[in-house]
């Protein structure tokens, strides 16, 4: 698919129009389910969800949302008609901030657990330290050069258009990069799978990685054959939709069913949580005790919860009612 042969200024359509709020109320649906599992954090089953990770992926889907309307549709110029702000929003909220961050928190989560479950090993703010040091030199050892260099080589902007145009250099180092990651999350949700049941996150990670292949897919391919896709009305919606297939998805994924639970059946399935530890087998590794001749379950030195929640701190865990079955 060619450039249009006489470029005029692209008007928001109706599709770029309902792409737009479709993202937005997306967004405002995710933002609401992460408020409430931060407002009920203590609950078990949402602190098993790493909540500090959580926050930091509610951000990414942020950042990613304004990196994807800022350079598929006519935003970005609006901050200043220059290939900086499709540099801003191009490099470094769509593809650093959005994709990486994205497909890093996903691996950064399902080691923790790896370490944990797989392991029996505790988590120590060390690890994270270690972790962002990884991250920002990923970061900016990719974001720097493609900042530097010219805007010809990574990112431009048509000002005749008002849209951003991605150069070759840079799809083929981001992409080469992404499907990197990727393949890395992928092997590392193949590690977790032995995972216990009552954590889900193996599940959980199968879905979003369905869903995010599709996305990366598509995109590589549609970038590849159309290098100036913003150009066309229907290649930067689909391309924005698929988008909204990963990055809108995963907050879903991994907090829908706690914060349901949590609204509706809220003692019911904090129960059902602990007996699946139980049956997991943890009562035994983390030494985890159910005395029979009480009326509730005492779980002693909680270990199990506090490393998957708060990977650090030790919770006591108490007060559980067992099953009449």
């Amino acid at each position: 698919m060619s450039r249009p042969s006489a470029l005029k200024p692209l008007e928001p359509e109706f599709w770029d129009i309902f792409a737009l709020v479709v993202g937005a109320v997306l967004m405002l649906l995710n933002t609401i389910l992460y408020a409430y599992a931060m407002a009920h954090h203590r609950y078990p089953p949402l602190r098993a969800k790493n909540l500090r990770l959580i926050s930091v992926l509610w951000v990414c889907t942020l950042v990613w949302y304004l990196g994807i309307i800022g350079t598929n549709f006519n935003i970005g110029h609006l901050f200043g008609e220059s290939s900086s702000s499709c540099t801003a929003f191009g490099l470094w909220l769509r593809v650093l901030l959005g994709v990486f961050t994205f497909i890093y928190i996903h691996i950064m989560r399902l080691y923790l657990y790896i370490r944990i479950f797989l392991q029996v090993r505790r988590v120590t703010y060390r690890i994270y330290l270690v972790g962002c040091v990884i991250y920002f030199a990923m970061i900016l050892g990719f974001g720097i050069p493609m900042t530097i260099l010219h805007d010809s080589l990574t990112v431009t902007y048509v000002k005749v258009a008002h849209t951003c145009v991605y150069g070759r250099l840079f799809i083929e180092l981001s992409f080469s990069l992404v499907w990197a990651g990727w393949a890395a999350a992928i092997v590392v949700a193949f590690m977790a799978r032995k995972i216990n049941s009552s954590f889900r996150e193996y599940h959980e990670m199968l879905l979003i990685i369905g869903l995010c292949t599709v996305t990366v897919l598509y995109e590589t391919i549609s970038q590849h054959i159309n290098q100036e896709y913003t150009f066309h009305r229907w290649s930067r919606v689909v391309s924005t939709f698929a988008e909204y297939l990963a990055c809108q998805s995963s907050l879903a994924i991994l907090l829908g069913i706690p914060v349901y639970n949590c609204i509706y059946h809220r003692e019911e399935y904090k129960e059902e949580f602990f007996r699946k530890m139980v049956a997991d087998g943890l009562s035994s590794r983390y030494k985890l005790t159910l005395p029979t001749s009480r009326s509730h379950t005492t779980f002693d030195a909680g270990t199990a919860v506090a490393d998957a929640t708060d990977a650090v701190h030790t919770v006591d865990i108490s007060m559980v009612r067992r099953s009449t079955a």
